[in-house]
């Protein structure tokens, strides 16, 4: 594998867990092999040793090996001679009473040690009428450090003990044959059934892998995408970016789908965000527009009707002077309160407006608020009312936001309506709610115009500013105001027969 797939593999979620599988397959293998043939060789001589127990208990009955505490070599040598053509799978070996070997069957020029410790031969001897608690070794004389399953016995002569009798069971012969076995045919199939059976757990564990992240995969991908593409102002190409996040499912409680229904809903919100940034950037941009536009006509009239009576005050009447003066000052009233309006107009664009909620008597919140305009709908013949006039009537509001709200209307209302007209603000209580109506007998506003009238700077084909500080923010302003209060305002209207606001307060906290 080369350096940079390897890296590959290494920098993904996939490629790090498939190599921390194959590697751990791997070992588990490896270790797996090693515990089974080690297991199976254990079980295979602990078997072994109990099969033949008494195989060294046998021999010292039928065959007489000490005479007087003396061995009997030539018989002893015959009788393993014979002992060794019927069974090679033994070694046999006659001790005295401390350990030391007298005689065997074995290789002479094999044989390491001349003496072996008697205490594993003594512990053989003592479960000898009992089940073995584990399988016991006895050192073997053919290694000077290696140890060798066996059956022991202790030889008996005029009831006198002359020795022992020991029987590794597993010779040389035994041995080498066992060794050379392991290039048979069965082991070979063997081992490749294990290895087969091992590749295929490891496949089979790699597909479920794959099953389980590609999800997660296919996940990434899309967000990588929309990294790549980021948001845009056009519909048809936000379409595109969510629709790869459709196949989320919102109920399934798969952790995948419920981190992909996290990004998808993240996802809008940014793209929502976004796209009021957009909105807010557009309409910072006709704001800035709409106020160089608004404020140049005053502020020209202003400077004009300044720089008039400053080269002419002198040899101009008092009256004319004074004439001048109030229209500059007129002009210098008009600025400002366009100027106070786009302040409050942005300081509630900036959602950091405290609403301060109390009860109120909305019909004595109105009836303070048409007070202001009294002597102005005189001078024009117009009506102001408010019914009915019943101080119970209350609701939840910042008094001093709805008094901004119902004043913009009144203004409004009043600036659009001819002499002789009429200004009703009708309340209701429906409910939980209070109905307000703001009714006037004026002009109207164009059907087309009326989505647009909220709009800041919005001005209707028949709308009237020219004698007033009006710069189209009045609707826009009370728009915000009562979104504050989680209230939403309509409009209807007929051309020449009047305007109906309409929006309701809530009479609970």
């Amino acid at each position: 594998m080369s350096t940079s797939r390897l890296f590959t593999l290494h920098s993904t979620l996939h490629g790090r867990l498939t190599l921390a599988l194959f590697f751990s397959f791997l070992l588990v293998g490896i270790f797996t092999a090693i515990l089974l043939i080690g297991s199976s060789r254990a079980y295979q001589q602990e078997v072994t040793q109990i099969m033949h127990r008494d195989l060294a208990n046998h021999i010292v009955k039928e065959y007489l090996l000490f005479i007087d505490g003396e061995p009997q070599l030539d018989q002893v040598k015959h009788t393993f001679h014979n002992l060794m053509v019927l069974g090679p799978n033994f070694e046999f070996y006659l001790l005295d009473t401390q350990g030391n070997i007298v005689a065997y069957s074995a290789d002479p020029s094999l044989i390491q040690r001349n003496k072996v410790s008697l205490a594993p031969l003594q512990q053989f001897i003592e479960y000898q009428d009992r089940p073995f608690e584990s399988t016991i070794y006895a050192d073997d004389p053919r290694d000077v450090d290696g140890k060798k399953i066996f059956s022991a016995a202790p030889v008996f002569h005029n009831q006198q003990q002359q020795g022992y009798l020991l029987v590794i069971l597993g010779s040389q012969i035994y041995d080498q044959i066992s060794d050379g076995r392991w290039s048979s045919r069965i082991i070979q199939w063997g081992l490749w059934i294990f290895i087969s059976g091992l590749i295929f757990s490891l496949l089979a564990t790699l597909w479920l892998l794959g099953l389980l992240t590609r999800p997660l995969t296919r996940l990434t991908r899309q967000v990588e995408k929309v990294q790549t593409l980021g948001f845009t102002r056009q519909p048809i190409e936000q379409e595109k970016i969510l629709a790869d996040f459709a196949r989320w499912q919102t109920h399934n409680p798969d952790e995948i789908h419920i981190l992909g229904q996290a990004f998808q809903q993240a996802l809008l919100k940014l793209n929502e965000q976004y796209q009021t940034i957009v909105s807010i950037d557009e309409l910072r941009k006709e704001l800035l527009s709409h106020i160089s536009h608004d404020l140049r006509s005053p502020l020209a009239s202003l400077l004009g009707y300044l720089e008039t009576w400053e080269i002419n005050h002198a040899h101009i009447p008092a009256s004319e002077s004074a004439e001048y003066i109030a229209i500059a000052k007129r002009n210098a009233q008009k600025i400002s309160t366009l100027i106070e309006q786009l302040f409050e107009l942005a300081h509630l664009d900036s959602g950091n407006v405290q609403v301060n909620l109390e009860r109120i008597a909305i019909a004595e919140l109105v009836e303070d608020v048409l007070q202001k305009f009294r002597i102005e709908a005189q001078e024009r013949n117009i009506q102001l009312t408010v019914v009915p006039r019943d101080g119970r009537i209350k609701a939840y509001g910042d008094m001093e936001k709805l008094d901004r709200v119902f004043t913009n209307l009144i203004e409004n209302a009043l600036r659009h309506t001819k002499e002789g007209g009429s200004i009703t603000v009708n309340l209701s209580e429906q409910g939980r709610l209070v109905s307000v109506e703001v009714l006037d007998t004026g002009i109207g506003i164009p059907e087309e115009d009326l989505p647009y009238i909220f709009n800041p700077h919005y001005k209707a084909g028949n709308s009237v500013r020219e004698n007033t500080a009006h710069g189209g923010l009045g609707l826009a302003i009370t728009k915000k105001l009562l979104d504050l209060h989680h209230s939403s305002i309509t409009v209807s209207s007929k051309i020449n027969q009047g305007t109906k606001f309409e929006f309701a307060l809530s009479c609970q906290m």
